[in-house]
């Protein structure tokens, strides 16, 4: 379905050691590119000695490269972050009973500050693994905060893509596209095929029209006030 390199860790489950406020663990892979602490796109943790924050692909990759996206309002703030590793685990490494304290494959480190402007890596070798965790060491607490993490990979073994569905239910959005398709599983599965290009999450399968709407929304966000009745149509939007 693609060519080169694309980015596996928009929109996946992810969770860190703590939370400052509400600048949660999925803002790093939330697809908004904004350094600016307070548009609320970015994760954060408490001061932390350790911090950490890991991604789960939901599948096995070959990692190839990781882009890293900092604060970048802030100079003095964005160059807390230091001291880093960026490293590629086959398992969930927090059910293990050595974590944190655990390594996996290691990717990249740096003990320079992260400057406020994109840093791509390239990892020494091509990593099979699902869960990435970033993490870092200082002297004195510090905390963690990145505004999004890109894992560019060239395959994946398998990847778990699962859908809820909302019965008599749409998403008032704005679609991104819309085709005729003769079913709602042919609807799910063209919002798969378009996932790696366009993020598709969601679709709306309207049945008197055999419509099949697609949208990229993130499926961490409370979409409440988005949803309204229909029954004519049912929603279909990835579960996280």
């Amino acid at each position: 379905m693609t060519t080169g390199l694309y980015n596996a860790a928009r929109f996946k489950p992810s969770s860190m050691i703590t939370t400052l406020s509400n600048f949660y663990s999925y803002l790093g892979v939330d697809g908004d590119y904004s350094g600016v602490i307070n548009n609320g796109h970015c994760m954060h943790t408490n001061n932390e000695h350790a911090p950490w924050w890991i991604v789960d692909l939901l599948g096995q990759f070959e990692v190839q490269q990781i882009k890293l996206y900092n604060r970048n309002e802030d100079y003095i703030s964005a160059i807390r972050v230091k001291n880093f590793t960026l490293d590629i685990f086959d398992e969930d490494p927090r059910q293990l009973a050595n974590f944190p304290t655990i390594t996996g494959h290691l990717c990249y480190n740096q003990t320079d500050p992260l400057e406020t402007t994109p840093l791509l890596v390239n990892c020494r070798t091509s990593i099979l693994g699902r869960y990435i965790r970033l993490s870092m060491t200082t002297d004195v607490n510090n905390p963690l905060h990145i505004c999004e993490m890109e894992v560019l990979v060239s395959s994946s073994n398998y990847e778990i893509i699962n859908f809820n569905k909302i019965m008599n239910t749409k998403l008032v959005d704005t679609p991104m596209a819309q085709v005729q398709l003769s079913d709602s599983f042919f609807c799910v599965l063209e919002c798969l095929k378009r996932r790696l290009s366009t993020y598709c999450t969601a679709v709306n399968w309207i049945t008197s029209t055999r419509s099949c709407q697609l949208f990229s929304i993130n499926p961490f966000v409370d979409l409440t006030t988005r949803l309204m009745t229909d029954e004519r149509t049912d929603l279909y939007i990835q579960r996280i």
